[in-house]
């Protein structure tokens, strides 16, 4: 008599039934993010100690689940008092790491990584999921010794055996107030352990290809303790390696290296550097500019005088032979320049031609800073007026800002809208009057809208019209000999791959072509200076100051010109002859 066959009855064989699963030969990723429970039985190491204590809470490590290669982490979390309330995943919560001898760290914050996974049926796809890494937190399951109200298991999972040597085992649970503990780990009798393991199917053949009949799914009835702290997010980790760099940005160190452009602004990152030594009077600039030079640029105020208290020299010179007052004129910062002049900084030493800083401030608002100081001299009569009929044309296209990027104008004098019209050859009866949005071609067609340009008429005294386009055929020196007869025209196309370029055409030819609304030198025109392209500080819109001066190359005095360049307002659209097309 066997040793069961009183308690059971006799059955026949069992009816066969489809295969559902069947268990296949390791993949490539078996083992890296969760225990080989499918293949192998563990070493079941024991390590009985409290690596974690608090009033309320006390952390016990139980032991270890020991895997050929890798390894499961056992603790057992004993409280004494359990408060109303569910559980609420805080990164203050329990923090659970392993710092290896050769420096590594590996914790349960350790984030996640995108994780690919491809079925193994024939028509299965790849689909990716966020995967856990370092000690990855397991299911606890639902074991009634897993189910009590004053103990709950903490398993993790290392996809690595621990390296030879000293290990540590570091738990830490703020909300618990449970401070960081280290515990040795004996890494020799893990490794010991990890060859014991027992492998249940030595020699597993790959399963069987045929598809399996249904789809079936695992569920996760419960997952890891909420009171285990999570990773960061992605957006965390951010923050944490934002607020990092913003730290090293102000520690000091003795030079001037990974100073961006904007940087030069900040004061506290200058006396920093300043404070670890770097040398306040260095050449850091491409053209020879020293620290003063590049925060009077950015109107640094603060950062000029931390400089000056360092004992430079308020005058150095660059390359080019301009002092660091010369470059907060241009900015117009007024502090800077208060400061810089305070300092005793020379105002009218020439540094471009006749231009000095305190002749460029006798022609803005920040005049009143240096015309009682000594060697001042007054602007003649003619170069205030050229300066105010300057500043007239250039608030003649408002104070809100312009859209220019792409765009092509030009500027003609004398001519009404039909006179303009029929030098382009086009037929006065085809050219309808609306907004872009109406026009007679496709805005968005880019090759199409070449073949159209706007004409509208400009009121002044002398009067005239301006042609745009976005594009660049308004400058074009086709379109200029053909509408210049007898008269003057500008052409202005403001490149959006980078800068802007203007054609002076007279009498039917062009006799100038320049790139414009670059920082003058001492060997520009006068008008250059006049229309302010030195000034990078100012209030008029981006644009107004090139146009303002395209309107004075052809002796245009209009008082309103926003309307002649906005894209929004009605114009005639003229079709441009094949002979004009490009």
């Amino acid at each position: 008599m066997g040793f069961f066959d009183d308690l059971v009855f006799p059955e026949g064989p069992a009816t066969e039934q489809a295969v559902l699963a069947r268990l296949g030969s390791p993949g490539r990723d078996d083992g890296l993010y969760a225990p080989p429970v499918d293949r192998f039985a563990p070493v079941l190491l024991p390590q009985l100690e409290v690596v974690g204590s608090a009033p309320e809470t006390r952390v016990v490590l139980m032991g270890w689940s020991v895997w050929p290669r890798s390894v499961t982490l056992h603790l057992a979390v004993f409280r004494k008092t359990r408060r109303q309330g569910g559980e609420a995943r805080r990164q203050s919560g329990l923090r659970v790491g392993l710092l290896f001898s050769d420096g590594r760290r590996v914790t349960s914050l350790d984030g996640t990584v995108l994780r690919r996974v491809t079925g193994r049926q024939e028509q299965a796809g790849t689909a990716a999921m966020e995967q856990t890494v370092g000690l990855i937190p397991l299911n606890a399951g639902l074991h009634h010794s897993r189910r009590s109200l004053f103990r709950t298991d903490v398993d993790l999972y290392l996809a690595e055996l621990p390296p030879p040597g000293d290990t540590q085992l570091v738990v830490e649970w703020p909300d618990e107030v449970m401070a960081e503990v280290r515990t040795s780990v004996d890494t020799a009798a893990l490794h010991a352990a990890s060859s014991r393991a027992l492998e249940v199917w030595p020699e597993l053949e790959p399963p069987d290809p045929q598809p399996r009949p249904g789809v079936f799914a695992t569920v996760e009835e419960s997952g890891p303790p909420a009171f285990l702290a999570p990773p960061l997010t992605r957006g965390q980790r951010e923050r944490l390696r934002r607020e990092e760099e913003a730290r090293q940005r102000y520690v000091p160190r003795a030079d001037w290296q990974q100073m961006g452009y904007r940087d030069w602004a900040d004061a506290a990152l200058i006396r920093a550097r300043l404070e670890g030594g770097a040398p306040p009077g260095a050449a850091v600039g491409w053209r020879g500019t020293t620290p003063l030079h590049l925060v009077a640029e950015q109107g640094a105020a603060q950062a000029v005088a931390a400089l000056l208290s360092h004992g430079v020299d308020v005058d150095v010179r660059d390359d080019a032979g301009h002092t660091p007052l010369w470059y907060a004129v241009h900015g117009m910062d007024e502090a800077t320049v208060r400061t810089l002049i305070g300092a005793g900084a020379d105002v009218w030493a020439s540094q471009a031609g006749s231009w000095s800083p305190g002749r460029l401030l006798l022609t803005t608002s920040l005049a009143p800073l240096v015309q009682g100081l000594p060697g001042a001299v007054k602007l003649s009569p003619k170069e205030v007026a050229g300066q105010q009929a300057a500043d007239g044309l250039i608030a003649a296209f408002g104070e809100r800002p312009l859209w220019t990027e792409g765009l092509g104008v030009c500027f003609v004098r004398g001519l009404s809208e039909d006179d303009l019209i029929r030098r382009l050859g086009a037929d006065l009866t085809q050219c309808p009057t609306a907004d872009l949005e109406h026009a007679p071609f496709d805005p968005a067609d880019y090759e199409e809208s070449l073949r159209y340009v706007g004409v509208r008429s400009v009121d002044g005294d002398p009067g005239g019209c301006v042609i745009t386009q976005d594009g660049y055929m308004p400058s074009d020196n086709a379109v200029m000999q053909a509408i210049s007869a007898g008269t003057v025209a500008y052409g202005v196309y403001f490149n959006p791959k980078g800068g802007t370029f203007g054609a002076l055409a007279r009498d039917g030819e062009v006799v100038m072509s320049e790139e414009i609304g670059l920082s003058p030198h001492a060997s520009d025109p006068d008008a250059y200076w006049t229309f302010r392209f030195w000034q990078r500080g100012h209030k008029f819109p981006h644009g107004a100051d090139i146009l303002a001066y395209a309107c004075a190359a052809t002796g245009l005095k209009i008082s309103d010109g926003r309307d002649a360049v906005d894209r929004r307002t009605p114009r005639r659209w003229a079709a441009l002859p094949p002979r004009l097309q490009r």
